[in-house]
């Protein structure tokens, strides 16, 4: 009887999952796995923290049979459970945190609009602190966003190469049901963004022929796009997060983005990561683009024309650089 077959017994005996041996070891789960497939063994200091753990001898657990004829499974089956397990949970926390740091930037400009809509009608001080707050605003969405796209990217990307190879998660049944439910999604979020779009254009539009009377027109136009910038927040969050899950059912596209795949897609994969790169550059110079004919001009109502734009060049970028799936 090996150590390492004893250490899976003792563990799966006290219900601890690798990952909390590690925490309590202060070891990586890696380690751990390792050390019950037999391809590496603990240091004395580890192997007697593990003795004291589990209530055991250094002799019983180097030299004894533990397991007493116990019935067990193959590490290697339940490491890959694990894995499995831990990758569904890594892309559902990966997929909100991005969701929720795409929302906190609209809505950081949604805000700031709503403020600048509120100086309009106030006068001196107030109004220099309205314009003053609104652009904190920004700068505090903003920051909150850039702290969970760093956090949960370095959070993935560490999990991707610590895991470059997966293996299915998900059964024939659960990834159909899942792409009539994206599918679905998908056709209601898109749907959305047209009926937020005809709502700033029809506002906006009865605003201009003062159809619709108000006592400051562009304090009209600020508080119309805050709310369909506020309306799009949640939308571009669900389409970002319904986006990011379904790479969970699409697990030879993660190999391949892990370099894993057939030698055929590494061309296609080098023309997505421009795209990728190319799209987020666009949006980023259209959002800056909008900030800055709003402040320094004050043109924040002809202004968002900027990101149908930047969408319509993210558009040309996948159709030029577009890879074949």
């Amino acid at each position: 009887m090996s150590f390492s077959e004893n250490l899976y017994y003792l563990r799966k005996r006290d219900k601890i999952t690798q990952e909390e041996l590690a925490d309590r070891l202060g070891v990586t789960r890696q380690s751990v796995s390792k050390w019950e497939t037999g391809e590496a063994s603990p240091e004395t200091e580890k192997l007697i923290l593990i003795c004291d753990l589990f209530g055991v001898s250094l002799d019983e657990i180097v030299r004894t049979d533990l397991t007493a004829g116990a019935l067990r499974e193959k590490p290697e089956e339940e490491n890959a459970e694990e894995c499995g397990r831990e990758f569904i949970a890594k892309t559902n926390r990966f997929a909100a945190w991005v969701a929720f740091g795409v929302f906190f930037i609209l809505l950081g400009v949604s805000v700031c609009l709503l403020l600048c809509g509120i100086s309009e009608y106030l006068d001196g001080s107030s109004a220099r602190l309205a314009s003053v707050m609104s652009g904190v605003t920004v700068v505090l969405f903003v920051a909150v966003s850039v702290f969970l796209f760093i956090f949960s990217g370095m959070e993935y990307d560490r999990f991707r190469k610590e895991h470059p190879v997966m293996q299915k998660v998900y059964g024939d049944a659960e990834r159909k049901a899942f792409a009539k439910k994206f599918a679905t999604a998908m056709a209601c979020l898109v749907s959305a963004i047209l009926l937020d779009t005809v709502f700033l254009v029809v506002f906006s539009s009865l605003i201009d022929a003062e159809i619709i009377a108000v006592n400051n027109q562009d304090a009209a136009y600020c508080f119309v796009t805050a709310v369909f910038l506020c309306l799009l927040s949640f939308i571009v969050g669900g389409l970002v997060y319904f986006g990011i899950l379904r790479t969970k059912y699409d697990i030879s596209e993660y190999n391949r983005q892990n370099g894993k795949g057939d030698a055929s897609d590494e061309s296609g994969n080098k023309r997505k990561k421009w795209s990728d790169a190319l799209c987020g550059s666009i949006m980023l110079v259209a959002t800056g683009v909008f900030l800055l004919i709003g402040f320094v001009w004050h043109l924040w109502h002809p202004g968002w024309v900027v990101f149908p734009i930047g969408g319509i060049l993210c558009a040309i970028v996948n159709t030029v650089l577009g890879t074949k799936d």
